[in-house]
Formats: C-alpha cells, sequence, structure tokens
C-alpha cells in the first residue's frame, strides 16, 4: 500500500519509491554495480535496496515480499509467482590444471571420476543445472557441495576438487590461469536465469523501471562479452 501511494504521488513527476531486488551471485557479479550507477543517474528518488539470494530461496523471499524482483536461477511451477527466462549459460568443469586433467572437452560420465564440488543454493541444487536426472548423477558422486562461492574458489584453488559450473562465477581466478576450464560434452550441460516476480503483484512505475534496467543491463552484459551467456529471447 506504500508502494502504492507513493507511486500515485510521484506518477505526474519522477520514478519515486522503494525496490528490493534479489539477485543469483552471477547476476550481481555482472550488473549489480551498473544498476545501482543507472537508477542513481535517471531515478535519483528511487531508493534501491540490493541483495545477494541463493536460488533455493527465491520464492521464500518473494512470497514473504523480502525482494519485489529477482534475477535467480530457480523456477518453480508455482502459480503464485511468474518466472521469465532471459538468458542461458553453459557449464564448463572448472580447476586446477592437475585436478581437472587437461584442457580438452570432457565427457559427463568421465567428469563424474574426478573429485566434485558442486554449488549448493539454497534448499534447491537445481540452479546448478536444468536437466534433474544429471543433477542427481552429480550430487551422487560429490564430495562436498557448498553454497559459499569464495569457499568453492578457495577450494578449487587448493586443489580439493573441481566444480561443474559456470566460467563467469570464478572468472578472476581463469583470467590469471591458476583455474582452468574443459567444455562439458555427451551431454552439454546449462543452467537458464530468470527474471522473477509474484503473479498478482500490482505493477508501479519503480517496478516496472528496475524491471526494465535489469533486461536492458542483462543485454548490454552480453552484448560486450563482460557475461558468457546466450539471451533467450
Amino acid at each position: 500500500m506504500q508502494a502504492a501511494s507513493a507511486d500515485i504521488r510521484d506518477a505526474e513527476n519522477e520514478v519515486a519509491g522503494e525496490i528490493s531486488v534479489g539477485f543469483a551471485h552471477s547476476a550481481v557479479k555482472a550488473i549489480g554495480v551498473p544498476l545501482m550507477q543507472r537508477v542513481s543517474q535517471t531515478y535519483p528518488k528511487l531508493r534501491l535496496h540490493l541483495s545477494e539470494i541463493f536460488s533455493g530461496s527465491t520464492t521464500v523471499q518473494l512470497a514473504s515480499s523480502e525482494v519485489d524482483l529477482t534475477l535467480t536461477y530457480n523456477q518453480l511451477p508455482d502459480p503464485r509467482f511468474r518466472f521469465q527466462p532471459i538468458l542461458d549459460e553453459e557449464l564448463v568443469l572448472v580447476g586446477r590444471p592437475d585436478v581437472v586433467g587437461g584442457r580438452g572437452p570432457i565427457s559427463f560420465d568421465a567428469l563424474l571420476d574426478l573429485p566434485l564440488i558442486i554449488l549448493r543454493q539454497g534448499l534447491n541444487t537445481r540452479a546448478v543445472m536444468d536437466d534433474p536426472s544429471l543433477l542427481k548423477r552429480l550430487e551422487e558422486r560429490a564430495q562436498f557441495q557448498i553454497n559459499s562461492i569464495v569457499a568453492i574458489g578457495d577450494s578449487l584453488l587448493s586443489g580439493i576438487g573441481c566444480l561443474v559450473g559456470t566460467e563467469f562465477i570464478l572468472k578472476d581466478h581463469i583470467d590469471t590461469g591458476k583455474l582452468v576450464t574443459r567444455p562439458i560434452v555427451k551431454p552439454k550441460l546449462n543452467r537458464t536465469l530468470y527474471i522473477g516476480e509474484l503473479s498478482d503483484r500490482p505493477a508501479t512505475f519503480a517496478f516496472e523501471a528496475v524491471r526494465q534496467l535489469c533486461f536492458e543491463l542483462t543485454v548490454e552484459a552480453i552484448e560486450t562479452k563482460r557475461w558468457s551467456a546466450t539471451l533467450t529471447h
């Protein structure tokens, strides 16, 4: 009600009010700062709350109105929510060269014999990849499931194991040469990023402005090669 009231008062002037967004780690890394910069420049009366959330807690935070909008890898068939796919990311094997065994392509069956670490996103690890049957096999073989990107990065650098994930989340270590990637084949793996919101959420100028900025900045990040992904539309 407060958001709607503020929206009405400012409809003939500037976009104003408060909007809370929750982003997966990749989204924060790719467009978090650009989003704040764009809001500061274009909508100075808009107050933006930005948080990093695990994809497994997406629906909980949306349902409780802790966040108004999400960019996460978790889509659930629940009529309370509306999820729209934005981009697809290819998954690769990441680790030290001596752990992953080279740089060439590796089959999914072959990587199951390696010491595996996977990113566990809250209560639902489906955010790791889109295929639940392959994910189950991966979970059965992985010794470690970790919620922390920092902890995963340190674990990979120490040689404890290797990760099935995206190149983007560990790009800094890959660029230095400390970690390398191997394409995964037979089959290729991918995951999809969604923009999510409550299905019956009343639209406001502030909400639509931030939603549009998220789309625009995601497209910009992909087109400028800062985010290695493919748009879904």
